[in-house]
């Protein structure tokens, strides 16, 4: 079946998957903070993912990975902040996500976009859009975590030796 989008909905529904798949991959890639552990071993932290982390080693002794996991539960995210940001922009992304989609495969079934969807489909962007904002600007209150705080020497508040990632500035801004 031919599709109804106009040009406009096109451009729309192409603008609406780009702007989801970044922010499903700022929100998935944990480099939203960078410092360093023991001034010598690069970190990173996202919201629910993090890398160069200590862990204990077979032999029992304490030991820095270079590389990335999850944290081992929800619970276990070093602050409330960074999980309530896990739930908010993991909402929005996927709610974005999904709206990005359908509206691309808009493109190839015919007599689906009405007037009504359309609304409806803005009004999911919409929400999933203040879903990321809302949570973005939740995570910088976590800042203050004993792991934030090891990684940034001096604590974020202060100029240690630590910098916001350039995936926080990338998925900050793709709702933008």
């Amino acid at each position: 079946m031919a599709s109804t989008l106009t040009f406009i909905g096109i451009v729309w529904a192409f603008f609406s998957l780009s702007a989801a798949l970044v922010a499903c991959c700022g929100f998935y890639l944990p480099f939203w903070i960078n410092g360093k552990l023991l001034a010598e071993t690069d970190t990173s932290f996202g919201s629910f993912i993090r890398c160069g982390f200590p862990y204990m080693g077979p032999s029992g002794n304490l030991e820095i990975t270079s590389q990335c996991g999850r944290y081992s539960s929800f619970w276990t995210i070093p602050s409330g902040w960074w999980r309530a940001t896990t739930i908010l922009t993991g909402t929005g992304t996927t709610l974005s996500l999904l709206v990005g989609l359908t509206a691309c495969c808009c493109w190839c079934i015919g007599d689906i976009v009405s007037s009504s969807t359309v609304k409806f489909a803005g009004a999911l962007q919409l929400f999933s859009g203040l879903l990321i904002v809302v949570g973005v600007a939740l995570y910088p209150l976590g800042w203050g975590n004993k792991e934030v705080q090891d990684a940034c020497d001096d604590g974020v508040m202060q100029s240690g030796p630590y910098q916001l990632g350039k995936q926080f500035n990338k998925f900050s801004n793709s709702k933008l």
